[in-house]
Parts: structure tokens; C-alpha cells; sequence
């Protein structure tokens, strides 16, 4: 066996060049069986990691280390991005939670902060109305000078999966979501004593009209003939008043939370016009959440939209706690009136979204079939925050599913991964424009920039991007 294939099958970073420790900025991607740094200013490779199949969420620490959810290894790969060398491979559950996919970082309390990793187990293994063996949350301490430094410290089960997670601003409280689960929609944790995490209120279906009394439909977690499926996904918690949200995406609402009382509360906001979402990002000092939905849309039978529409954004006004307004987004700008009928673009839609400064940046995932197609990222001006106004859309790679983004540090760049054309644009967020792109890793997936600048925009402290 060749040198290089003997260090990918054992997990050592295949190293293309070597660099100085304060070296500019590092982008790491994770793709198909390999997670994979690069010099963000030139593309040059730099190291690669095995890492067989599909991960999900990476998480960048402000100490260096890269801490990616190895999905399909049920596994969290630890990474110093300094060195450019592998510190551990971290089993993602003792608990069997299998399938490690979302993925934050606390805010710093009491001195602690974690990194949480959130396993959905299988769902197709769960039978309806029973718990899940696989789902639960892993938390690894991640406080430099900290004895457990990189460390698992607590682990809980959760309801059945896909899971989302927002953190209380100033208690250890997260409120997670369970997308197959009608006893336990969401969940609030109480992570004190990450030992003993504790499960401190829940909010069931019943809690959101999905009862099945007065002739409304029953909650099912499979949804279809046998009733509606709540499939909370995207959640954030507002700088100011301290509230947080999360998207019930079947039903087209928000349900807004108090986790910091002592007995946490919750509260369904009406129904907006639109439904689905996988993001909620937050104004930093505006009391204000833009939550981006997949509908209205062109040609969608459930929320038709106009010629062009690939979504909406809701206007979350946590001050008021109620939807102030909702704007629709067109695929390629404010002024498009193509119909996207008959074409891969039909499928494209809103997903994941970043504030940088003035600007929310919503690169566009699509929705449905393998062959449907994104290729844009629409920009949204917030410089009025109570006024989002929609701008012309960048032009980026071919992209099918859900689609990343990574700020960098300093909130000068975005990057943007493209899964079919197997590149990343580099997005400067002051001009709004591509100042480069690269070839990468095949299927890349998930992104994450750690160096001069700093680290990458995490999930998860205030505020919540993903």
C-alpha cells in the first residue's frame, strides 16, 4: 500500500503542504469520505481526513479545533486546524444514539461551554407513538483549560429524531426539537450539571391544536392519511427579550418559549401563509427573527406563490412575540417574474440563512427530486430591520438538497458549497459579490473556516444560525 493510501486508511491528515500555526484562513469541507482543509485565499488543498460515508454539522472552537459529526461513523472527528492534525475520534452516543447530524456550541456560562451533538437515530426503526432507543443529545465539553477539554461530560435521550437545538442567553437551558415525535414536539433540557441533564417541560402536539377534537386533524408522526406530522425544524433564541422560536414547519407556524422560567412556557404564534424551514437567523440588537419558509412557492399545491417565488421570510418581532410580516422571495431578485416551471429550478427554495452585518444571505437549497437544481443565493437587506428588503441574488454552483454556508470570523466572507458541481464560492459581504471560487472535496456538505480571522460562525450561541 502507497504511503498516502496508508495514511487515509488510519485517519492521518494527508498533508499537501506545510504551513505556520497563525497561518491566514483555513476552510475545512466535509464531503463524501473525507473531511478536507484548504487555504481559503488560494484553494489549495492542505490536509485531508478520512472520514467513510456522510457527515453533517462541523463546529469551529476559537482555540483551534474543528469538530465535525462523522454521521455515518456514528462519531465526533476532533481536528486541530492549527496543525492540521487528527486529536480524536469521539464515540457520538453511549447511550446507542446512532446517526450524529446538527451540531452547536453553547453560550459561555459559569465559565463552561459545550458542544452538543445531536443523534437522530433512525426513525424508520421507531414504530409510532413508542420511544426512541436511538435519539439523544451528546454533550463534549469544550472550555479550553478545562480538565474534560474535548471530552464527552452528558448525554440524554431525546424524543424521536431529526433534532434541532436553541440555547436559554443566561441559563443552562436548550430546547430541542423532535421531528417524528407527537408526546414530545419539543423538549426543554436543563444542562447544570451536564452529568445529570434533566428534562425539565415538554410541549406535545395537543399543546399546538393537533388533537383531533372539534374536527381537526390528529397528530400522526408519519403524517399523511393518518394525520399531520408537527416536523419542528429551525430554531433561534432573540438577543434582547431572551425568547426563543422554532419553525413548526407542518403547520406553518411558531411556537415561541420562555426556557429561562422555572417552569418553562410555551406559546403557538398564528399561522403565517407559508410552511417548512430549516433556519432562523436573529438581528443582533433589533429584538427581531427572520425565519425563512419554503412556501408560498411557485406550483406548490399547498401554498401556491407567484411566477419565480422559491419561499418566504417571516418577520418574528420577539418583542411584540408575534409575526410582524412576511416577504416573499423570488429566485433571482426582487424583479424576477420568470416562471421556473419545466425546469431543475422549480425545486429550488429557501434554507439555511446568515446574518452578516446588514445583509441576510439565504443560499437556496432545493426541494424534491435529485434532478431539481439551485444555483443562487438570495440577499436580503436588513440595514432597516423592521423593513427586510430583497436584492438581486448571486449566482453560484449547481446544488441539490440542503445547502451550507460558513461566515468567516470576521464576517468578511461567506462561503458557499455546491454539491453537484463539486465547488465553493467565496462571497465578500460587503459587496455582495463572488470574489472566488474552487474546486473541493466530491458531494461537499457541510463548511467551516478557522484561522487569522478567527473561528466560523457557530450554531447555536446568540445568535442561533442553524
Amino acid at each position: 500500500m502507497s504511503r498516502s493510501l496508508l495514511a487515509a486508511a488510519l485517519g492521518v491528515p494527508l498533508l499537501a503542504t506545510s504551513l505556520p500555526a497563525e497561518a491566514a484562513d483555513r476552510l475545512f469541507v466535509s464531503g463524501r469520505d473525507a473531511l478536507v482543509a484548504y487555504d481559503l485565499a488560494t484553494g489549495h488543498e492542505l490536509a485531508r481526513f478520512a472520514t467513510p460515508g456522510i457527515s453533517a454539522d462541523m463546529v469551529a472552537l476559537e482555540s483551534g479545533h474543528i469538530l465535525l459529526n462523522h454521521r455515518d461513523g456514528n462519531a465526533v472527528l476532533v481536528v486541530d486546524a492549527r496543525t492540521l492534525t487528527e486529536v480524536a475520534r469521539l464515540p457520538s452516543s453511549t447511550l446507542g444514539g446512532t446517526r450524529p447530524v446538527h451540531a452547536y456550541l453553547s453560550p459561555m456560562l459559569n465559565g463552561r461551554r459545550f458542544f452538543v451533538a445531536l443523534n437522530d437515530g433512525d426513525e424508520a426503526r421507531t414504530a409510532p407513538f413508542t420511544p426512541a432507543a436511538d435519539s439523544s443529545a451528546l454533550f463534549v465539553d469544550a472550555t479550553p483549560g478545562s480538565p474534560t477539554f474535548l471530552r464527552p461530560v452528558g448525554e440524554i435521550r431525546l424524543g424521536t429524531g431529526h433534532h434541532k437545538l436553541n440555547f436559554a442567553p443566561d441559563r443552562a437551558r436548550a430546547a430541542v426539537s423532535n421531528i417524528g415525535d407527537c408526546e414530545a414536539v419539543l423538549q426543554v433540557l436543563d444542562f447544570a450539571d451536564p452529568a445529570n441533564i434533566r428534562i425539565v417541560a415538554t410541549l406535545s402536539a395537543e399543546g399546538i391544536g393537533l388533537d383531533g377534537r372539534d374536527g381537526r386533524r390528529p397528530c400522526h408522526p408519519r403524517g399523511g392519511e393518518a394525520g399531520v406530522r408537527p416536523a419542528p425544524h429551525g430554531a433561534a433564541t432573540d438577543h434582547v427579550t431572551g425568547r426563543g422560536y422554532h419553525n413548526i414547519n407542518n403547520v406553518g407556524a411558531f411556537v415561541s418559549l420562555d426556557m429561562r422560567a422555572e417552569t418553562p412556557t410555551f406559546r403557538l404564534l398564528p399561522a403565517t401563509r407559508g410552511w417548512g424551514g430549516a433556519a432562523i437567523a436573529v438581528h443582533p440588537t433589533a429584538g427581531l427573527l427572520y425565519g425563512p419558509q419554503y412556501a408560498p412557492r411557485e406550483a406548490d399545491s399547498r401554498a401556491p406563490g407567484a411566477a419565480c417565488q422559491v419561499g418566504q421570510l417571516a418577520l418574528i418581532d420577539a418583542r411584540a412575540d408575534r409575526i410582524a410580516a412576511e416577504l416573499p422571495i423570488l429566485k433571482d431578485g426582487p424583479d424576477c417574474t420568470r416562471s421556473l416551471a419545466g425546469t431543475g429550478e422549480i425545486g429550488a427554495r429557501t434554507g439555511y440563512a446568515t446574518l452578516a452585518g446588514d445583509t441576510l444571505f439565504l443560499p437556496l437549497s432545493s426541494l424534491g427530486a435529485a434532478t431539481t437544481r439551485s444555483h443562487a443565493v438570495a440577499v436580503v437587506d436588513v440595514s432597516t430591520p423592521n423593513e427586510p428588503r430583497q436584492l438581486p441574488s448571486i449566482r453560484v454552483g449547481a446544488h441539490n438538497g440542503h445547502r451550507d454556508n460558513a461566515l468567516s470570523g470576521d464576517g468578511r466572507f461567506l462561503v458557499v458549497p455546491s454539491n453537484v458541481d463539486n465547488v465553493v464560492h467565496v462571497i465578500d459581504t460587503t459587496t455582495r459579490q463572488v470574489v472566488r471560487h474552487f474546486p473541493v472535496v466530491a458531494q461537499p456538505n457541510r463548511v467551516a473556516v478557522f484561522g487569522a480571522s478567527g473561528a466560523s460562525k457557530a450554531s447555536g450561541p446568540m445568535p442561533a444560525a442553524r
